[in-house]
């Protein structure tokens, strides 16, 4: 069994720092992995997964696995042009079979389907993210 980070699951490495979003912090034991809650199925990373714009036709590709999401020019997915975004808003994490959505302490907050998300959660296809006033739908290929 490998130690997992607790905050995005990434690996930990031989120093305690994980190799994905550099928290020194605790770790979990590695398990079968997350459920889909409302299937109870994993749900699997195999095929290419994106969020789309519908207002600009945009397609932001999740190709690695932490894609930050702000208006600031660093992040992965930099949305300029909604000042209700902070700098760095969220991010969508790839991982143990899946894609999840994380508020990193947003001024106006994370939605996924209308809901104020509180703590990381799991995203399916057809959710829909607004992060600030801008809807983004999770769709995979």
């Amino acid at each position: 069994m490998s130690g997992l980070c607790a905050r995005c699951g990434g690996v930990i490495d031989p120093s305690g720092r994980c190799t994905v979003c550099g928290n020194q912090a605790g770790m979990q034991q590695n398990n079968s992995g997350p459920q889909n809650a409302s299937q109870g199925k994993a749900v699997s990373t195999s095929r290419p997964a994106f969020l789309y714009n519908k207002l600009t036709n945009e397609r932001y590709p999740l190709t690695q696995s932490v894609s930050k999401i702000g208006r600031d020019q660093t992040n992965n997915i930099s949305i300029t042009n909604d000042h209700y975004i902070s700098r760095h808003h969220s991010w969508v994490l790839q991982m143990q079979g899946g894609y999840w959505i994380e508020d990193l302490g947003s001024t106006n907050g994370t939605l996924v389907n209308g809901e104020l998300l509180g703590e990381r959660r799991q995203i399916n296809p057809g959710d829909r993210l607004t992060i600030g006033k801008t809807e983004l739908i999770f769709v995979m290929e």
